[in-house]
C-alpha cells in the first residue's frame, strides 16, 4: 500500500470529484401537462399508446431516454390522452424522484385510489389495503423517474400487482436501461430527439412572446445556431429560450451561442442540474472513466474495446478483492455498460459484423467538460504556429496544460506539431495525436523524449511511415495505437516495451512482418493485426504471448516454430480469428480439440494463398497436404459451442467433419463454405437454431443435395433469413425435407442460385420474398413459378424461359419487382404479365430476341419504375401506355437500336420524376408528333414532378436544350437536374456564364 501511495503522489494521481454540492431541487412530478406548451412528440404518443391498448402480454412498458429528453412530458400526454379513456378502470401517477421502496409504491397507490393519505404505515396492512383496491380491476400505473435497480424490490413490487384484470400496464420512465432491463422482460421504447422545427417552435415560445420574434430578424439566425447545440433535447430548447426571454440586445444572444452551454452562471441554467443527477450518483471510478472521454472531440466514435483498452492502460480501472476471478477488460466491459445502460453513450453504427461504435450525445458531451478539470485535455485545430488553442479557448486553458494527464491533440492535415505548454505535462499518461499528416522522426523523437512516463500513444490514423527506434524508451507503454498507418515494419525496438498490453496494427495495409522481438512483450493482452494482408508471417515462437487475449490473424508456417501448436499455446484469445494457409498445418502433437476453450465468436478456416508472390520460406514448402491430413486437421479446430460466426474456405477433404452437424451451435448466426472442391456432401446444417445466413459456394464435386442437409430436426432451418448456393457445376437435385415442408424453413426471406446450370428444381419455401436465379436449368423455373410469396424476382442469365413468366403472373400476385436480364432467346412478355397489379418495378435487358412488349403491360397499375435495357429488335413500347401508368415515376430506355418512336402521351404521364433515353440512334421521334429527335415537345413541360432528365448521343437536340441559351431551354427549365451528352450534372450555376459568352 506505500508503495501505490508513492506512485499516486509520483504520478500527481487525483480523483475526479463532483463540482460543488448544492441543494437538490424535489422533483416530484403528477399527470397533469399544458398540451399548448408541448411541441412534436405526436407519433412517440400514438406508438406508446399502442403498445396500452394492444393485446399483447406486455405487462411493463420501460420509456429510456437522457435527462430532459422528455420522458415524463410523453408519459404526461399518454396518460391524458382521451384515447385511453374507458380503457382502464383505474389511472394511477406515481413520482419517484428521490427513491424507489415496495412500501413507498404502495402507499402512492392508494393515495392516488382512496384519495386520501395512508392512516398507517404498517406494510401489511398496505398489502391488504392495496388487494381491495386493485384486484380485479384493469389499470395503468406510471411509475415516473425510477433509478432503483434493485431486483428483489422490483421482484415485490411486481407480485403485490399480480392480482390485476387482463390488460392491465406498468409504464415505467427511467434514463437506465439496466433498470428498463429488470423491469421489463420486453424491449424498452427508446425515446429519441426532438425534430429541429419542434425544438426551435418550443424555443420560440419560451424566448418571445406571441409574434414578438418578428419584430427581432437579426435575433432569429443566431436562435437557429443556438439550437443546433440543444440537438433535440426539449429541456435544453426550453431552459435556454426560458434563459433569453428579456434579453434582447445581440450581444447577449452571442454570448450564449458562443460558451459551452455549461458556462452560463448557475442561476441561470437547470440544464446541467438535471444532466448532472446522474453523473452525481455515479461511484467514483465510473466518474473519472466518463471525464475520460472529455478527451475526445466532438461527435467521435468511439470504438468500445479501444476505449476499454485506453481506460485499462491510463489506471482507470480498478481491480477489487472481490475482482480475483476477473480480468481488467471484464471489469472495463462492465463499466461502459454501466455508462451505456444511463444513456451516456449512444450506439450509433455496426461498423463490422461484429462491432459496434459510439457516441456521447452532445449535451452528455458537455457535462464530460464540465467535470473533467485539467486533468483530461482536448486540444484541436492545431497550426504551423504551435497553437492548438481554438479562438474560443482562453489563456487559462494554455496556463493548465502542464497539469494535463490525459490530452487528445486534434491536428491539421499538414501538421503534427504539439502546443509547447503541453510539453512541461512531464507526468502526461495519455496522448493521443489525431492527424492524417505524416509524423516526422524529429518530431516523434521529441514526444518520446519529453513524455517519459506515457503510458497510452495513439497515432492512429497518421500518414506515419517509418517507427523510430527511440519508441523503446517509452518502458512505461501500455498501450500503442499504430493502426490505419502506413508502416511497413516495426524497430526491434519494440521488444522493449516489457510493460505493452495493447499493440494496435489493424488497418496497416503495407505492414510486410514483425520483428522477432515481439515475442519478448510478455504482458501483452493485445495484438491487433487485423486486415493487415500483407503480412506474410508471424514471428517465431508466437505461443510465447501465452497471455494473449486479441490475435485476429494467425498465419500457419510449415516449421515447428510457426505451426499449429503455437497456436495451441494461446489459450486465452477471444473474439475473432482468421487462420491462414492451413495447408502448412501438421497434426502432430496436436491435442484433440485444442480450440475449444478459445472465447471465439468469430472463426475463419483458410487453406490456400490469394497472392502467391507473398510466399516465402515460413509459410510454403512444395509439398501438399493429403484429402486425409486436412480431414483430420478440419476436425481438430472444432470451436467452442459459443461461435457465432464461421468461414471455411478451401478445404481438401471430401466430407465435413462430425462437429459441423452437431446440435449444440446454439450461437452460430452466419456460416459460409467457400471453395471446398472435393466434398461431395453438406452437413447436416438444419439442427442449427441461430442460423440466419448461410452461404455455400465453390463446390464442384457436389451433385445432389438431399434431405440430410436439413439434418434430423421436425422444423429445419428454423431462424434462416438468407441463403445463397453459388457455382456448383455438377448439382442436379436438391431435395425437400423429409419433414412437413410448412415446417421447413419458416423464416427464410432470401435465396440466391446462382451458377448451378444443371440445377432443374428447387424446394417450396412458405415465407420467400426475394429470389435471384442465375444460369441454372431453365426447368428450375417451373418450380420458381411456385414459390408464392415472392415480392422481389431477378432472372438472368438463361438461354430459354419455358413457360415461366405466364405461371409466373398466374401464381405470384404479391411480386413487387421483376428483373428479366441476359435472357437471349426470349422473344416476348406474354400478355398476362398485366395481372401482376402490385408490381413496382420491371426491367428488361440484354434480351437480343425481344421486339415487343404486351399491351397487358399499361395494366401495371403500380408501377413506379421501367428499365429497359439493350433490347436491339425493340421497336416501340405499347400504345397508351403513359396514360394508363399514372403512378410511373421513373423511365429509361438505353441502347435500343431498333427503337424509333415512343407512344404519345407522355404528357399524362404525371407523376415522372425521371426521364432517361441513351443510345437509341433510332428514335425519330417523341411524343406529341414532334417533327424529330431535334426538338423537344411542348408537352414535356406538363411534366411538373419530372426531376431527372437525361438525353444523350443526340447531338443537334443537346445543342437545343444547352442551358439557358437553347431553343427547347424553356420547355426543361423547370427540371432541376438535367444531363444531356454525359453523365456530369448540367449546374444551374453555369447558366449565366454560358449566357454571357454567348
Amino acid at each position: 500500500m506505500d508503495d501505490i501511495a508513492k506512485e499516486m503522489s509520483t504520478f500527481q494521481f487525483k480523483e475526479v470529484n463532483s463540482y460543488d454540492t448544492r441543494e437538490k431541487r424535489v422533483r416530484e412530478t403528477g399527470p397533469t401537462v399544458d398540451e399548448s406548451k408541448v411541441y412534436g412528440r405526436r407519433e412517440e404518443v400514438k406508438q406508446v399508446l399502442d403498445l396500452l391498448v394492444s393485446n399483447s402480454n406486455v405487462w411493463v412498458i420501460p420509456i429510456v431516454g437522457i435527462g430532459g429528453i422528455g420522458k415524463t412530458t410523453l408519459a404526461q400526454l399518454v396518460y391524458n390522452d382521451q384515447r385511453l379513456d374507458g380503457h382502464f378502470d383505474l389511472k394511477i401517477w406515481v413520482s419517484l424522484y428521490d427513491n424507489f421502496s415496495t412500501k413507498k409504491i404502495v402507499s402512492k397507490i392508494l393515495e392516488c385510489v382512496t384519495k386520501h393519505r395512508c392512516a398507517s404505515s404498517e406494510m401489511i396492512v398496505l398489502q391488504s389495503q392495496l388487494q381491495e383496491s386493485v384486484c380485479g380491476k384493469r389499470y395503468l400505473i406510471v411509475l415516473d423517474d425510477v433509478w432503483n435497480d434493485d431486483q428483489d424490490e422490483w421482484d415485490e413490487v411486481r407480485n403485490l400487482l399480480r392480482c390485476r384484470a387482463e390488460g392491465s400496464k406498468i409504464m415505467v420512465t427511467t434514463r437506465s436501461e439496466k433498470v428498463a432491463s429488470l423491469m421489463s422482460s420486453s424491449p424498452p421504447y427508446l425515446l429519441e430527439a426532438l425534430t429541429k422545427d419542434d425544438c426551435w417552435t418550443l424555443f420560440k415560445q419560451r424566448a418571445f412572446a406571441d409574434g414578438e420574434e418578428n419584430a427581432f430578424p437579426n435575433l432569429l439566425p443566431i436562435g437557429q445556431q443556438i439550437i443546433d447545440k440543444c440537438k433535440g433535447v426539449p429541456l435544453a430548447a426550453k431552459m435556454l429560450g426560458g434563459l433569453l426571454r428579456f434579453k434582447r440586445e445581440e450581444d447577449e444572444w452571442l454570448r450564449v451561442r458562443e460558451s459551452d452551454l455549461w458556462n452560463l452562471n448557475v442561476g441561470e441554467n437547470r440544464i446541467l442540474s438535471v444532466l448532472r443527477l446522474s453523473f452525481d450518483r455515479f461511484p467514483s471510478h465510473l466518474k473519472r472513466c466518463f471525464a475520460y472521454c472529455a478527451i475526445f472531440p466532438r461527435n467521435y466514435r468511439v470504438d468500445k474495446e479501444k476505449l476499454i483498452q485506453q481506460w485499462i492502460a491510463g489506471g482507470l480501472i480498478q481491480l477489487t478483492a472481490d475482482d480475483y476471478q476477473n480480468t481488467y477488460e471484464q471489469i472495463g466491459n462492465e463499466y461502459f455498460s454501466d455508462l451505456l445502460k444511463m444513456s451516456f453513450f449512444q450506439a450509433v453504427d455496426r461498423c463490422s459484423a461484429t462491432t459496434m461504435e459510439y457516441k456521447i450525445h452532445d449535451l452528455i458531451y458537455d457535462l464530460a467538460k464540465s467535470v473533467a478539470g485539467n486533468e483530461f485535455m482536448l486540444l484541436e485545430n492545431c497550426s504551423m504556429q504551435r497553437t492548438c488553442i481554438r479562438s474560443y479557448q482562453t489563456d487559462a486553458i494554455s496556463n493548465h496544460l502542464p497539469e494535463a494527464r490525459h490530452a487528445l491533440v486534434d491536428c491539421d492535415y499538414n501538421s503534427n506539431l504539439i502546443p509547447e505548454a503541453l510539453y512541461d505535462a512531464k507526468m502526461l499518461c495519455t496522448l493521443n495525436l489525431l492527424s492524417s499528416g505524416d509524423i516526422s522522426e524529429k518530431a516523434l523523437r521529441r514526444i518520446v523524449s519529453a513524455f517519459r512516463h506515457l503510458k497510452s500513444l495513439s497515432l492512429a490514423g497518421s500518414g506515419i511511415k517509418t517507427l523510430h527506434r527511440s519508441i523503446g524508451d517509452l518502458i512505461y507503454l501500455r498501450y500503442l495505437d499504430l493502426s490505419n498507418t502506413l508502416l511497413e515494419k516495426l524497430p526491434a525496438t519494440i521488444g522493449h516495451l516489457c510493460n505493452l498490453r495493447t499493440l494496435n496494427l489493424s488497418g496497416c495495409g503495407h505492414l510486410i512482418e514483425l520483428p522477432g522481438e515481439t515475442t519478448k512483450l510478455i504482458n501483452l493482452r493485445h495484438l491487433n493485426i487485423k486486415d493487415c494482408e500483407r503480412l506474410v508471417h508471424l514471428p517465431a515462437h508466437v505461443g510465447n504471448l501465452d497471455s494473449l487475449q486479441t490475435l485476429p490473424i494467425f498465419i500457419v508456417g510449415y516449421k515447428q516454430e510457426n505451426n499449429l501448436h503455437q497456436l495451441m499455446k494461446l489459450q486465452h484469445l477471444r473474439g475473432e480469428l482468421k487462420i491462414k494457409r492451413l495447408e502448412n498445418g501438421r497434426c502432430s502433437h496436436l491435442q484433440g480439440n485444442f480450440m475449444y476453450n478459445l472465447q471465439l465468436h468469430s472463426l475463419e478456416l483458410l487453406w490456400g494463398d490469394e497472392n502467391r508472390s507473398k510466399l516465402n520460406d515460413y509459410t510454403s514448402r512444395p509439398i501438399g497436404q493429403s484429402e486425409a491430413e486436412s480431414s483430420i486437421l478440419l476436425q481438430r479446430l472444432c470451436p467452442n459451442h459459443n461461435i457465432r460466426r464461421l468461414f471455411i474456405k478451401g478445404y481438401a477433404g471430401s466430407n465435413f467433419p462430425g462437429w459441423m452437424s452437431s446440435n449444440l451451435f446454439n450461437n452460430l448466426k452466419e456460416l459460409k463454405i467457400v471453395d471446398c472442391k472435393g466434398c461431395e456432401s453438406l452437413p447436416l446444417l438444419g439442427q442449427l437454431p441461430a442460423l440466419t445466413s448461410l452461404t455455400i459456394q465453390g463446390m464442384d464435386n457436389m451433385a445432389k443435395i438431399d434431405s440430410e442437409f436439413c439434418g434430423t430436426s421436425m422444423r429445419p432451418f428454423p431462424s434462416l433469413n438468407n441463403l445463397s448456393f453459388r457455382d456448383f457445376p455438377v448439382l442436379r437435385i436438391w431435395e425437400s425435407a423429409d419433414a412437413n415442408p410448412a415446417e421447413a424453413f419458416p423464416c427464410l426471406r432470401r435465396l440466391s442460385i446462382i451458377n448451378c446450370p444443371l440445377l432443374n428444381t428447387i424446394p417450396w419455401f412458405p415465407s420467400l420474398q426475394h429470389l435471384e436465379v442465375q444460369n441454372c436449368d431453365p426447368l428450375i423455373l417451373r418450380s420458381v413459378a411456385e414459390q408464392k410469396t415472392l415480392l422481389t424476382l431477378s432472372i438472368d442469365s438463361f438461354t430459354e424461359l419455358p413457360f415461366i413468366l405466364k405461371p409466373l403472373s398466374e401464381n405470384c400476385s404479391l411480386l413487387r419487382s421483376l428483373t428479366v436480364v441476359s435472357c437471349p432467346k426470349l422473344p416476348s412478355l406474354p400478355n398476362n404479365l398485366g395481372k401482376l397489379t402490385a408490381l413496382k418495378s420491371l426491367k428488361i435487358g440484354w434480351c437480343k430476341m425481344l421486339d415487343n412488349l404486351p399491351s397487358q403491360l399499361a395494366n401495371l397499375s403500380s408501377l413506379e419504375t421501367l428499365e429497359i435495357i439493350e433490347c436491339p429488335r425493340l421497336i416501340t413500347l405499347p400504345d397508351g401506355i403513359f396514360e394508363r401508368l399514372s403512378l410511373l415515376r421513373s423511365l429509361s430506355i438505353e441502347n435500343c437500336n431498333a427503337l424509333t418512336s415512343l407512344p404519345t402521351g407522355l404528357p399524362q404521364a404525371t407523376a415522372l420524376e425521371r426521364l432517361t433515353i441513351m443510345y437509341c440512334p433510332n428514335l425519330a421521334s417523341l411524343p406529341d408528333e414532334c417533327e424529330n429527335i431535334k426538338s423537344l415537345p411542348e408537352g414535356i413541360q406538363q411534366l411538373s414532378a419530372l426531376q431527372h432528365l437525361a438525353i444523350r448521343a443526340c447531338p443537334d437536340l443537346e445543342k437545343r436544350c444547352d442551358r439557358g441559351v437553347g431553343e427547347d431551354w424553356q420547355k426543361i427549365a423547370h427540371i432541376p437536374h438535367v444531363y444531356l451528352g454525359t453523365s456530369v450534372l448540367q449546374t444551374r450555376q453555369n447558366t449565366a456564364t454560358r449566357a454571357s459568352k454567348s
